[in-house]
């Protein structure tokens, strides 16, 4: 062998080796190349200035959460453009036997899976599932044993109901299930109708076809047919005027009843005429009709702008129904879609506000109403009905806005029972503002003084009493950051919704002009320490998971953990989190050319004594009118 030489087999295998080292090296290179591409393709294509994303987020563009929705309205345009009228007015109700049984799942083929695709935005929701699901399915007893064990009067010594469920252009295989869940598994005795009322629907299926069979079911059934479109509101005023019952129980028009769900709400109206009680509302999937208990322990309320939300029940009132989960759960709101109230009382109360128009604001309305006029709200964990939870809503407002009609409700409830607390919804909704001296609600004003009614102050403090508003003890306003206004445009804490997700995070952007104000930068700062959001969402530190004890910002439902205390100091200007033992910091990307573009987190640091980028104005804004010095608040 020749010095300095390697054998021949052993030059091959380095050479191999080293070929196959490039070519790795090579496709690594046009991978990294490849993926900078794509993330700066994805920031061009995704990135939205952040006055288009508080357009989409902004009360007017977006109107009240659906939680429960109420009734279909007629398929937006752009929605039925593809649709021919032979789709809008097919009924392929054919149930197949053991489909959907027991409230499992319903799976698809591949073709009756893209069908489904094309027709789902009928309703918003699977309509080639429901049609082959029977109208009699049966569902899990998702009830507590403490509940099944309960033994309530016997039918004929509880008060009858009238059924009453408002619907317009509803999938007929929904509508009959809603219909036939209640005979199935309601008393005789105590069912003494139900009554459909029709919001002037235009599908054919809903006119003869819909007679035909209503009248084959063995029970006092009404059909209502209004002559145009009311709305909700007085489609369920109509429906309230022809029951006979003793007690209204009114229902959307896609549910499912289960075993037991009527007893418990007549039993409570039985203890007490104004009880207004509600059952815990369970899922149906949209997609699959897949039946999901709901969760018990949440209760209603609503946020700055008058929406209604559901909150978690406070840990007090957890822990005062340990021993007996059967007891009712007093709500400050309720959702609306789904409650049982006396018929006297109901109209004693003044029904519902005739003033408002087509649906949006009227549980919230009916809900300050009751509790400021002497009932109450209850939800009775018994009593369980499934609801199809639908992600986004077919509802139309024909001839108006949306966002018109909804302010104008909203207007109503504030004008007639928030008192100076409505300076504070207007503040979230200068839309509302703007209608102020048009709307006439004189005569509510005259039934809340003839009721005799407490003021908001009360309904506050002792029907709520763990509520996010804003007390005089408080600081209400914005949280600027003090660094962005040292180089350019102010920049305010926020929170927002990022591009297809659905958990709100906090985040930074360049603070609204008074003009458009942006509810979504007002914070309570509380004098407990808690950072709060109009959504009850407080600013917690948390550790992420492979953080290796690294602390970051995120918003989470306020329940009193330690990791949402906050100490502002006004000297510093800095927060300082009380958990992590660390300050509130700018985000990672801290340019206010960045801040215009992205969903930018607050992060935590080390505290530094004058720090700017650590520093933040707490900066009040003022929401009662200057004749008001401040709220009486005992």
């Amino acid at each position: 062998m020749t010095a300095g030489k390697l054998p021949g087999p052993r030059r091959k295998r380095i050479r191999k080796a080293l070929y196959i080292s490039l070519f790795i090296l090579a496709f690594l290179m046009c991978w990294c190349l490849l993926t900078i591409l794509i993330l700066l393709a994805q920031e061009k294509i995704f990135t939205t200035s952040e006055e288009s994303i508080i357009d989409q987020n902004s009360y007017a563009g977006r109107g009240i959460q659906v939680v429960v929705g109420h009734y279909n309205g007629n398929l937006p345009a752009e929605k039925r453009a593809n649709l021919t009228e032979e789709q809008l007015n097919a009924n392929r109700f054919s149930p197949v036997p053991g489909v959907g049984e027991d409230g499992r799942p319903v799976k698809l083929d591949e073709f009756e899976d893209r069908l489904s695709d094309d027709t789902f935005g009928i309703n918003q929701f699977n309509l080639i599932i429901s049609d082959k699901i029977a109208l009699n399915r049966s569902l899990p007893d998702v009830r507590k044993h403490q509940c099944r064990d309960k033994i309530y009067p016997a039918p004929p010594e509880l008060p009858t109901t009238s059924v009453i469920i408002v619907y317009h252009n509803e999938a007929f295989s929904t509508l009959l299930r809603t219909v036939v869940s209640v005979i199935d598994r309601s008393p005789k005795e105590v069912l003494k109708e139900i009554i459909l009322v029709d919001d002037f629907s235009s599908r054919s299926f809903l006119k003869d076809d819909l007679d035909n069979f209503v009248i084959t079911l063995g029970v006092r059934i009404k059909v209502i047919r209004a002559q145009r479109r009311v709305g909700l509101i007085r489609a369920r005023l109509m429906g309230a005027n022809e029951a006979d019952g003793e007690v209204l129980t009114f229902l959307d028009s896609h549910c499912e009843c289960t075993k037991g769900w009527l007893e418990p709400l007549l039993a409570r109206i039985k203890e007490n005429r104004k009880a207004v009680v509600c059952p815990v509302i369970d899922v149906i999937n949209d997609r699959t009709f897949a039946y999901q208990k709901g969760i018990e322990l949440f209760r209603g309320g609503f946020n700055w702008n008058l929406q209604f939300r559901w909150y978690a029940v406070p840990p007090d009132m957890v822990r005062s129904r340990a021993n007996d989960p059967t007891m009712p759960i007093q709500s400050p709101t309720m959702a609306g879609g789904l409650f049982s109230i006396d018929k006297s009382y109901f109209e004693q109360l003044g029904a519902y506000d005739p003033g408002m128009d087509i649906w949006g604001g009227e549980n919230i309305e009916i809900s300050f109403r009751i509790w400021q006029c002497g009932g109450r709200i209850e939800i009775i964990p018994c009593s369980h009905v499934g609801h199809i939870f639908r992600k986004a809503s077919p509802h139309d407002f024909p001839g108006k806005s949306s966002g018109k009609i909804l302010n104008s409700n909203l207007l109503r409830v504030a004008e007639v029972w928030m008192d100076e607390w409505k300076y504070l919804f207007y503040k979230t909704a200068p839309q509302a503002l703007q209608m102020r001296s048009s709307i006439d609600v004189s005569e509510r004003i005259e039934l809340r003084k003839r009721l005799q009614c407490k003021d908001f102050n009360w309904y506050l403090q002792n029907v709520w009493p763990d509520n996010f508003m804003p007390r005089p003890e408080h600081t209400f306003g914005r949280i600027i950051h003090c660094y962005s206004k040292s180089v350019g445009d102010s920049c305010c804490l926020y929170w927002t919704v990022p591009r297809g997700g659905v958990v709100r995070v906090a985040s930074m952007h360049n603070c609204s002009a008074t003009s458009t104000f942006d509810r979504t930068e007002l914070w309570l700062y509380t004098n407990e320490g808690q950072i709060k959001s109009d959504e009850h969402l407080c600013l917690s530190a948390y550790q992420p998971l492979n953080s290796k004890g690294k602390w970051a910002v995120q918003l989470k439902e306020c329940g009193q953990y330690d990791n949402e205390y906050w100490d502002y100091s006004t000297y510093r200007k800095s927060f300082y989190n009380r958990k992590s033992g660390l300050c509130l910091d700018q985000p990672k990307h801290p340019t206010n050319d960045r801040f215009k573009k992205t969903v930018l987190t607050p992060t935590l640091s080390k505290c530094s004594r004058g720090n700017f980028i650590q520093q933040w104005e707490l900066r009040p804004v003022q929401w009662l009118p200057n004749n008001f010095t401040s709220i009486t608040w005992n």
